[in-house]
């Protein structure tokens, strides 16, 4: 096998993909939506938990129950005369929701589909209750009874096995970000590879590279290596964008402030091997996809689903399925193994599993591309 016709064919691949605008603005654009994406969702989240919520009641306040709404920063309660105006408030978008009472009886409406609506239940809900304990506890005092020896029966205490804890908000953020990085390595791998494939089919110029003093084993590791190395070079860029605009998010939104994005050197090696080793995944996948394909549009749509394949592990986490068997899902075992590096979580025997597992893929993913690769109908089609 010739090295310097690999090394050729390496540098003519990286060098046409530069050359092609749509192609370079793909590889560009790709790693610089990760900052993007951290620093809108940062203002997001603020913007919801600085968010004033208007909630319409039919009664008034007693000194009680506004001592208790007093420390809900987040709602602002307008009081009407009846329930019919409270409606009628609501349709006109005076207020986001509102509760009823109705002698003894309080209801609380309001759209839960809608960030209001969610938010004034739940707070909605917490301050009748503490309203209804206020209550209780007062009358108990009244028959001289002491409410903290009744109530407090039990003492009830809660501690966290997780070493550092992130709300909900900024953990989603974080999945989705883990899952981005991996898919950018996955997309960059389908622009480059259906460019090197089906695209030099359709332009002819494949036949004519094979009139050279080139082995067909050459020209695809050649081809194989070119698309590894862009979209390496891809998730890394990505990965070393990530990491600033979470130290200033971290700085500039409140929401942010627990987030976990572990950046040790440790973590950094492990992040740029996880990276390397889907790139070297991807490319494989892509390559024997794309081989079977006999048209540029055709290789396309062959390829997108593989995109996908980053974000299973998301879905996972959200039904908190954790079961050893998804380590052996290509692709998305990169992302789960990314996920548990950046948050300080990591698992060595998954650890070992998913590098073990995804160098076997590429080794017969590889096996497989080079016998392809060697029929006519592969090469000519």
């Amino acid at each position: 096998m010739n090295k310097n016709n690999i090394k050729i064919t390496i540098f003519k691949e990286i060098r046409g993909i530069i050359r092609d605008k749509k192609s370079l603005q793909k590889l560009i654009i790709y790693p610089l939506i990760i900052p993007i994406i951290i620093l809108l969702f940062g203002f997001l989240f603020d913007s919801v938990n600085e968010s004033t919520y208007n909630v319409g009641i039919n009664y008034s306040l007693t000194e009680e129950e506004k001592s208790i709404t007093n420390t809900l920063d987040n709602l602002s309660f307008k009081t009407y005369n009846n329930k019919k105006e409270l409606q009628e408030a609501y349709q006109e978008k005076k207020i986001d929701g509102y509760i009823v009472k109705e002698n003894h009886t309080y209801t609380i409406y309001a759209d839960e589909s809608q960030n209001s609506g969610d938010f004034i239940l739940t707070y909605g809900t917490a301050y009748l209750e503490s309203y209804n304990q206020l209550l209780g506890n007062m009358q108990l005092i009244q028959n001289g009874l002491d409410p903290e020896k009744i109530n407090n029966s039990i003492v009830i205490k809660t501690k966290s096995l997780v070493k550092e804890e992130s709300n909900i908000l900024s953990k989603t953020l974080l999945n989705l970000i883990v899952a981005y990085l991996i898919m950018i390595v996955v997309m960059i791998c389908v622009v480059v590879v259906t460019d090197a494939t089906s695209g030099e089919k359709e332009r002819g110029t494949l036949e004519t590279i094979l009139t050279f003093p080139i082995k067909s084993s050459e020209l695809v590791i050649g081809k194989y290596l070119a698309t590894a190395i862009l979209s390496f070079i891809g998730g890394v860029i990505a990965y070393f964008l990530a990491i600033p605009a979470f130290i200033f998010g971290k700085q500039m939104f409140k929401s942010y402030e627990e987030i976990i994005f572990n950046t040790d050197v440790q973590s950094i090696l492990l992040v740029v091997l996880v990276l390397f080793l889907a790139a070297l995944l991807s490319s494989g996948i892509c390559m024997a996809l794309a081989g079977k394909a006999k048209s540029y549009k055709e290789a396309q749509s062959s390829l997108q689903f593989i995109s996908l394949l980053p974000i299973i592990p998301y879905f996972l986490n959200i039904m908190e399925i954790n079961h050893i068997i998804f380590n052996l899902i290509p692709i998305a075992n990169c992302s789960t193994l990314l996920n548990d590096i950046v948050v300080n979580n990591i698992n060595y025997q998954s650890l070992l599993i998913i590098i073990f597992s995804t160098i076997v893929y590429i080794c017969c993913i590889l096996l497989y591309v080079s016998s392809q690769y060697k029929k006519e109908e592969t090469l000519f089609s």
